[in-house]
């Protein structure tokens, strides 16, 4: 049996706004867990917070050049491998951190220092952290239940 993508079941626009706000968080959560471990006074007047989607922004805004060394270092800094949530960077003048949270709930923390117009890693910190909980909401559930039954049918 042909099955047309437009029966195919969808999440609700209501249930995307939920699990957007859910998400956001939960990143919040992870970053609060991180910022207290490791005892930073990081605070939104003298740090600018940017997601990895941001920087990406940012950078096709202001002509994506392929030798922006600022950029480029800053990204090199983010492939970290696995992580929970999703890492932040956090930025002033000539210093950041990068905060994310490894998939065993170990905290860690970069030190960034801008030298010679690079993004260069000065020191990493790794601390046990708390566990923060994602819960998937009762809308995603319902949809994964319709998706695989309509997916099964034959």
């Amino acid at each position: 049996m042909v099955h047309s993508q437009s029966n195919a079941p969808r999440l609700s626009s209501d249930c995307l706004e939920e699990s957007k706000i859910r998400d956001e968080k939960y990143v919040k959560n992870i970053m609060n867990d991180i910022i207290s471990t490791f005892d930073l006074k990081i605070d939104e007047n003298s740090f600018w917070e940017i997601s990895k989607r941001d920087l990406e922004a940012a950078h096709l805004m202001y002509g994506g050049r392929e030798n922006d060394s600022y950029y480029n270092s800053l990204t090199k800094v983010y492939d970290s491998g696995g992580y929970r949530g999703e890492p932040r960077l956090f930025v002033k003048a000539q210093e950041a951190f990068l905060l994310y949270k490894e998939i065993d709930d170990t905290n860690v923390m970069k030190r960034l220092n801008l030298e010679k117009g690079e993004w260069i890693v000065t020191e990493t910190k790794k601390k046990k952290g708390k566990i923060v909980e994602y819960r998937p909401l009762q809308c995603e559930k319902d949809y994964l239940k319709k998706r695989n039954e309509y997916h099964n049918m034959k």
